[in-house]
């Protein structure tokens, strides 16, 4: 396409007099697709035509005295002359005619030069729609994939995120529920929140985990890398930032926001299938295993309650873990169908 502004003046005027071609559409289509920015900026300009077109609408249906005398000066008539030369008189509905022709003409012009870029409103309805809303569910295993600002968001068994198919407007907006990891791609001028039931978390570029379903009813963030702002989105002026490390807790119901070290080495071990125990009760075991593993463990009595156990597994089996649990503890396992049911004689 041609991308000089003569061009784009004598496309967009046939486009506006409804003599634009199937061939011109094409063009416009073409250089709505070069440029984001080019369907950013046509709402602003499709209301300054708009407000063109009305002002043509208004013109008085009579013409004054001042008309004539503007229209004489154009062509060079002296008013005081007309009476002697009747050849110069002018109808007042030629004089219309002109007139709205030359303020056509003219309007077309301003428009032209002002909106370089207007489009027809066929593209307004295509382009410029509200963006629809995608959302992603993990299922029953972990899923990642990346949003349309180079975010990447990992996303565990059960969880769910709602987002725009593109992020428009000051800020780039996603709903979670359940447990998420986000690698948010920097943006200093269009932060990234998301949503999670009342409770609304900043960053502009990071690392951090999410969990909507903490077992206390409680929305759970623990930041890795960067800065983050958490508050309630009905009470802003609420918040708190956390810095690497941090953990924070907001409990639903209320507009408490409890700040902590994270001491929790296995947060993301659900992610990274990485699972460090330091002494730890085999109950807790039981729990981090099933989150990890998606399989229902269940510890069968009492007696068990006071095995601990010490080690490391990095991206192992189920089945590896639990035969290592088995031999060290001296412990049954059996698959019930539903799961996998431990018992034993206990631990001294």
């Amino acid at each position: 396409m041609e991308t000089n502004s003569t061009y784009y003046i004598d496309l967009i005027t046939r486009y506006l007099n409804g003599e634009a071609t199937p061939g011109d559409i094409r063009e416009l289509e073409n250089w709505v697709n070069v440029d984001s920015g080019n369907r950013e900026i046509f709402s602003e300009y499709h209301q300054t035509w708009k407000v063109l077109g009305k002002a043509k609408s208004d013109l008085p249906g009579e013409i004054d005295q001042a008309w004539l005398q503007i229209h004489s000066r154009i062509h060079g008539i002296d008013l005081k002359e007309q009476k002697t030369r009747p050849i110069l008189q002018v109808k007042k509905s030629s004089i219309l005619k002109a007139q709205s022709s030359l303020f056509i003409s003219w309007s077309l012009r301003i428009a032209a030069v002002l909106l370089v870029a207007v489009i027809p409103a066929y593209f307004l309805y295509r382009y410029m729609a509200a963006p629809s809303e995608t959302q992603l569910a993990a299922g029953n295993s972990v899923a990642e994939y990346t949003l349309p600002d180079g975010t990447v968001v990992t996303l565990n068994a059960g969880a769910t995120l709602a987002y725009p198919s593109r992020f428009e407007g000051s800020s780039r907006n996603v709903k979670l529920q359940g447990e998420a990891w986000f690698e948010v791609a920097r943006d200093q001028a269009k932060p990234f929140i998301i949503a999670a039931a009342n409770v609304r978390i900043r960053v502009v570029g990071t690392s951090f985990f999410v969990n909507t379903r903490s077992w206390n009813n409680a929305s759970e963030i623990i930041l890795q890398t960067g800065k983050v702002k958490v508050y309630y989105a009905d009470k802003p002026e609420k918040m708190a930032f956390l810095l690497p490390g941090d953990r924070a807790e907001l409990p639903s119901g209320s507009y408490d926001i409890s700040k902590t070290s994270n001491q929790d080495q296995n947060f993301l071990a659900w992610k990274t299938r990485h699972l460090v125990f330091c002494n730890t009760p085999l109950n807790e075991v039981a729990a981090l295993l099933t989150r990890v593993y998606h399989t229902s463990i269940r510890i069968s009595g009492d007696r068990l309650s006071e095995c601990r156990i010490t080690t490391t597994f990095d991206k192992q089996s189920l089945e590896s873990v639990v035969n290592v649990l088995k031999a060290t503890l001296d412990l049954q396992v059996r698959n019930t169908g539903a799961g996998i049911e431990i018992s034993g004689r206990g631990c001294n």
